[in-house]
């Protein structure tokens, strides 16, 4: 009788154990090759970020008007585009500032995101579908790419790759299109629907270290990671709310950690390399914020286009291996 109450007691107490296990924290995954989704475990291992500071800071207050797009050039500039105004700014480390050039000859242009290379600034035209080339001074260069002549895309936001290929989406055909350096269709992701792998008014879309593609699928309220070849591998999620609001835009860091922008929810949600929510931001010293797009820069800085104060707003990202 003795040794069944004690096989009874070891076996209740590895159902505990499997209770236990079956509520941590997770992310929903689907492996390219199924269509039914399995939980995978995230790791307990500590944050690749330790914390985030705001810095206080401000560019562009008082002069940007609709900040839209950010991109952070080679030397640390801030460059950003003001869609209601439609101009083009540049922010220095110095302080200094200038405005980019738009020869009459564009016409009005509406520019609502870029990018940039090391020799060159893209600058998405909405209203024209095309994207403009300038170089880093601000002069502008000519018209590298007339959307109209790609089946008819309509893009919402512009990516660069360290390898120089362009990522747009389209939030009409709800697809995400990769054109290779020689500006040829290399991927094209998605069609509409809620389904993994399927968009509604994909808002963005980035290239993270070691490859994988994440796109913020606005009309779905998700992040989804796509493999570099463009298969679904999962979708992003954090403990107590499955559903973003409305993500617009989305970046990474060199350590591989995700920084999610919804414009609607009025926050900025931090996660892993491996997917692990770690934090959300929706302040902003004391203040709501309403991120519109964000760029992580030199100095361990994250810049975010806010439109709630019109302007750009700079936290301080402290990484374990930068602690004094």
């Amino acid at each position: 009788m003795l040794k069944r109450s004690i096989l009874l007691i070891w076996f209740f107490l590895f159902l505990s154990f499997l209770w236990g296990v079956g509520n941590t924290n997770s992310i929903v995954s689907v492996s390219e090759d199924s269509s039914a989704a399995r939980v995978i475990e995230t790791d307990d291992s500590p944050s690749d970020i330790l914390e985030i500071y705001p810095t206080g800071s401000y560019l562009g207050k008082g002069e940007l008007r609709e900040p839209l797009g950010i991109s952070v050039g080679p030397r640390g500039s801030v460059y950003v585009a003001d869609a209601m105004a439609g101009k083009v700014f540049k922010y220095n480390p110095d302080g200094s500032s200038i405005e980019f050039e738009s020869p009459s000859s564009l016409g009005s242009v509406y520019p609502i995101d870029l990018a940039g290379s090391a020799a060159f600034l893209y600058l998405l035209d909405y209203a024209n579908n095309r994207i403009l080339r300038y170089d880093y001074r601000g002069a502008y260069l000519d018209i590298l790419i007339n959307f109209g002549e790609y089946e008819s895309l309509k893009p919402v936001s512009l990516s660069l790759s360290p390898g120089g290929r362009f990522l747009v989406t389209d939030i009409e055909k709800h697809t995400l299109t990769i054109l290779d350096p020689s500006l040829d269709i290399e991927i094209r992701i998605g069609a509409y629907g809620w389904s993994n792998g399927y968009f509604n008014e994909p808002m963005k879309a980035v290239i993270l270290p070691g490859g994988r593609i994440a796109v913020a699928d606005s009309g779905n309220k998700r992040i989804q990671i796509f493999s570099a070849a463009g298969g679904f591998l999962m979708i992003l999620g954090y403990p107590g709310k499955e559903e973003f609001c409305s993500p617009r835009s989305i970046c990474g860091d060199a350590a591989g950690n995700i920084f999610v922008a919804d414009v609607e929810c009025g926050e900025v949600s931090v996660f892993s390399a491996s997917g692990r929510f770690i934090m959300k931001l929706d302040s902003y010293s004391g203040r709501d914020i309403s991120p519109a797009a964000l760029s992580v820069g030199l100095e361990n800085k994250l810049y975010v286009a806010d439109i709630e104060s019109s302007s750009v707003i700079i936290y301080l990202l402290v990484y374990p291996d930068s602690r004094p």
